[in-house]
């Protein structure tokens, strides 16, 4: 399978193993690549760094816009609005978390919504954004937490380029069956549609 986590997949394996095995990906131009907006996670920003992925050059190629997290509307009842956003809410003293502090001071009728203290869903509602400024550890936004909204489409072609580079070859193909080792049931081959058969040591499904 290919797509964006096909095309992950190969580009992450092809820098890690730094060129000791053969990689090969099988993809089929009839099934092609769902161009739709990705919705990412921070996960995202941590595949990209043993990926060896810069995040400027990425976001050029993929159209990407920084998210600081998800809404989630109609939330509660018709009409609310939900941010989760990412990272951290509030600020932590020793063992204990500001949604500790934060519920007994609800309760009491001194807190504002939870929405006031997270940093990442202010920022959201007013539409800003900074990149995170670890030369000052004290400041909310030293480490502030992010992902990506872009064309997935654009993010598999950009993912393909790097990988191809690396030496990942590229099978064109529909497979239309897996078989199986009689003597311990591993997987042994995949074949294609036209008959052709690709055996391997390690065969990851990235079919969706």
């Amino acid at each position: 399978g290919g797509g964006t986590a096909g095309w992950m997949a190969a580009a992450l394996l092809s820098r890690l193993t730094l060129g000791a095995y053969t990689i090969r990906l099988i993809e089929s131009e009839e099934i092609g690549t769902i161009g739709v907006g990705e919705a990412t996670i921070p996960a995202i920003r941590t595949f990209n760094g043993p990926a060896g992925i810069d995040e400027f050059e990425m976001v050029r190629a993929t159209q990407a816009t920084f998210k600081l997290g998800i809404e989630l509307r109609n939330w509660g009842a018709p009409g609310d609005s939900y941010i989760h956003g990412f990272g951290k809410i509030g600020q932590d003293l020793y063992w204990l978390h500001c949604h500790q502090f934060w519920l007994k001071e609800r309760a009491a009728g001194r807190a504002k919504h939870l929405d006031h203290y997270a940093l990442n869903t202010l920022a959201a509602r007013m539409n800003r954004f900074a990149m995170p400024d670890p030369s000052n550890p004290q400041s909310p936004i030293a480490d502030i937490d992010y992902a990506y909204h872009f064309d997935a489409s654009l993010f598999a072609r950009f993912l393909r380029g790097r990988a191809e580079a690396a030496g990942v070859e590229r099978i064109e193909g529909r497979i239309v069956a897996a078989n199986r080792r009689g003597s311990d049931g591993f997987l042994d081959h995949v074949v294609l549609a036209d008959g052709r058969t690709v055996d391997g040591d390690l065969f990851i499904d990235c079919s969706g």
